[in-house]
């Protein structure tokens, strides 16, 4: 006689099972109801979005975290009351849907929303995912900024003449390389020794074919150290690095010269155009916001020009530049100066 298969009765969650699980994700997660009123969320998505105890307040509704969003500048430039009114309108289309969201301090959320349906098909809220793939995003960019550095030197490498090639072989032979500085992504020490050489040798050659160098530190960048950990110093030499390959030409070479002080050589340039430069980078790095042990830190440089004299050393010109650079320390940090 053969015995029937054995049952398993697997009682179902209860509802404080389910939210106690949900509160322990590594992602944000939220649902919402048909009135647009948040009637759940868990820690993970507050810390993702810095929504404050004060904002997730019981009855809370999507439109009231549209208008704080706006206000603080999550949507970018715009009228607040229009990119608050879009997503409203959105939002009450109960659609299915999915994006990338930057946040303005670098995060990247992948964000997914799937439509919560009663027994009649209607829909009675959503339910929305928010996951961090801030470094995911960061190695597909390096990837594709990679790749097209790649193309690029490849298409040059074609267009090559005769009279070139060594220069353009000497390219490529340093992209094999990879000369680069593994924190910032600028050019070592040591790719800027040869190539300067090569472009004071130009310039030796030809006097029209000007040449400048702006060097430039951190001001107080031992004080970041010692204040927000080497991790933190780490974020501001990337970040100004990344901003200043950012706004250099490609026929530029930047380079992080070592520590926190950083060089540009600009070829074709003349010093009052290098001193202009200079003056919109320092700017730009005063633009710069960070998040964690570094809000509300404002980045300041101080920063020295030269241009290139006929028969000047490089050592010289970088000493030359260098000591505008002290110039403008004594003048109070945060300025640029021109050498004599």
């Amino acid at each position: 006689m053969r015995l029937p298969p054995p049952t398993c009765h697997i009682p179902q969650l209860r509802v404080h099972e389910l939210v106690e699980a949900m509160q322990c994700m590594p992602v944000g997660v939220t649902i919402i109801d048909s009135a647009l009123t948040m009637r759940f969320w868990n820690d993970a998505f507050c810390q993702l979005l810095s929504f404050t105890a004060d904002i997730m307040r019981p009855g809370v509704t999507l439109p009231e975290l549209f208008y704080f969003n706006a206000r603080r500048g999550e949507f970018g430039p715009g009228d607040p009351e229009v990119q608050v009114e879009e997503r409203i309108q959105l939002s009450k289309q109960f659609q299915p849907h999915h994006f990338v969201r930057i946040r303005p301090d670098g995060t990247v959320l992948d964000i997914t929303g799937r439509v919560i349906q009663g027994e009649d098909g209607e829909a009675q809220g959503f339910i929305t995912i928010y996951q961090d793939v801030t470094l995911e995003h960061r190695h597909e960019q390096r990837l594709l900024a990679a790749n097209r550095e790649l193309q690029l030197a490849y298409d040059e490498l074609k267009r090559a003449q005769i009279g070139y090639a060594e220069m353009e072989e000497d390219r490529r032979r340093y992209y094999q390389l990879a000369a680069r500085d593994s924190l910032t992504g600028l050019f070592t020490r040591y790719y800027m020794e040869d190539a300067a050489a090569r472009m004071i040798e130009l310039h030796e050659r030809e006097a029209s074919e000007r040449l400048a160098l702006l060097i430039f530190d951190v001001d107080h960048f031992k004080s970041i150290n010692d204040a927000c950990g080497h991790l933190s110093g780490d974020t501001v030499l990337r970040r100004v690095g990344h901003l200043l390959g950012q706004l250099s030409r490609r026929a530029d070479v930047a380079v992080r010269y070592g520590g926190d002080e950083f060089a540009i050589f600009q070829s074709g340039v003349s010093d009052d155009d290098c001193l202009a430069f200079a003056d919109r980078f320092r700017i730009a790095v005063r633009e710069l916001r960070f998040d964690g042990k570094l809000a509300g830190r404002q980045l300041t440089i101080s920063a020295g020009v030269a241009e290139h004299r006929v028969g000047e050393t490089m050592n010289d010109l970088i000493a030359r530049a260098d000591a505008a650079l002290y110039v403008a320390k004594r003048a109070g940090r945060d300025c640029v100066r021109k050498a004599q």
